[in-house]
């Protein structure tokens, strides 16, 4: 009976840590929760990169435009000397055209994202590395 109640705790204790990891492809890291209040756990995702930072930025923040083409960013390089943003989306380049607009719309989304912190050159590419559209801010 003694070894039950002794597991149970264990069982009890790991609940109020709330260790959550996220099943998403390992895409996320691990996320502790406080062990108080009357959440135990979170199902939160934590970003790992800055690509997956930007785009649950435009989910929360963003306009309904924005946040439909930030969907389609796969990876995002912030090179600070010279104050250039690259942006690769997984658009085919073969339509680029057809994305102008939404490559636009992810360039005012990373300009509201990155506010405040100077001028920047944000240069939205398609999946093969082709430039669909460059803002300056």
């Amino acid at each position: 009976m003694h070894k039950g109640k002794l597991i149970a705790g264990g069982i009890l204790a790991m609940a109020a840590v709330g260790v959550v990891v996220s099943a998403e492809d390992g895409a996320h890291a691990t996320r502790i929760a406080p062990a108080h209040g009357t959440s135990l756990a979170t199902t939160e995702a934590v970003p790992t990169s800055e690509a997956s930072t930007f785009r649950l930025w435009v989910e929360q923040e963003g306009t309904a435009t924005e946040r439909a083409a930030a969907r389609h960013v796969t990876r995002l390089t912030a090179h600070t000397g010279n104050q250039r943003v690259e942006i690769y989306t997984d658009w085919d380049s073969r339509f680029a055209s057809r994305y102008s607009s939404q490559a636009g719309q992810i360039a005012a989304a990373y300009r509201a994202w990155q506010s405040g912190t100077g001028h920047a050159q944000v240069i939205v590419h398609a999946s093969n590395g082709q430039a669909i559209a460059t803002r300056r801010f």
